[in-house]
């Protein structure tokens, strides 16, 4: 009888370990204590709540596509090709799983692939439409002043080009359609780019204070780009 208690012990224990390296699982226990004249009486309830893989695979995707449907970048053109390549590979490798997924995970999984696939329709009705180079040249004044020229710019004055660039979004963005934030992209796109011709000569200081705005610009371009997509 030993012999078998103790191979009953392992195999229970095998079936443990395998439970607990197939899913996540939190538990919570409520305790309370209930009086009656003789005795007190604790009564513990335990509730198990299990996270399976599957889950944190959708909520992977959930957070790939809000990262970039939420943020815009100068290179976002560049990137593009690569941006729906991997959406591609991520949505295949998940539908191929979709008969594990519970409803609820599903439901999830449909609606972040539905609002990838608007963003991305979107982006590519944007990206569709020429710039007008005459009314890019006028972009050019209107957001760096006295910097259109951007062979103007130069290690010395870029800071104060980009203090002008953000003064101007921060003054217009709230009348500005779509179409004219392709233009204000464009336009922040060459400046960074005149920029990086310049890197080297720009003092620690100002590119401290150049990489604090840009990153409030793309702050702002992401939330119209974001508002757009819910459209």
């Amino acid at each position: 009888m030993k012999p078998l208690f103790c191979f009953k012990t392992i195999a229970f224990s095998a079936a443990v370990v395998f439970c607990l390296s197939s899913c996540e699982r939190t538990t919570r226990t409520e305790t309370n204590t209930e009086a009656t004249d003789r005795d007190t009486v604790t009564v513990s309830r335990t509730e198990t709540t299990t996270k399976t893989k599957a889950d944190d695979e959708v909520r992977d995707f959930q957070d790939w596509v809000n990262d970039k449907t939420n943020r815009a970048d100068s290179n976002a053109k560049e990137k593009w090709p690569e941006v729906k390549e991997d959406f591609k590979t991520r949505s295949a490798q998940l539908d191929a799983k979709m008969d594990s997924f519970s409803a609820d995970t599903r439901r999830e999984y449909e609606a972040a692939k539905a609002r990838y696939q608007a963003w991305e329709n979107r982006r590519d009705t944007r990206t569709s439409r020429p710039l007008d180079n005459a009314h890019l040249s006028s972009w050019r004044n209107t957001l760096l002043g006295n910097f259109g020229n951007l062979k103007t710019v130069t290690a010395t004055n870029v800071k104060e080009v980009y203090l002008t660039f953000m003064g101007a979004v921060r003054a217009k963005k709230a009348n500005w359609t779509q179409e004219d934030w392709d233009y204000v992209d464009q336009v922040y796109g060459e400046l960074n780019q005149r920029k990086r011709e310049i890197d080297n000569a720009i003092s620690t200081t100002d590119a401290v204070k150049i990489k604090t705005l840009q990153a409030e610009y793309l702050t702002l371009e992401a939330s119209a780009d974001a508002q757009d997509v819910t459209r």
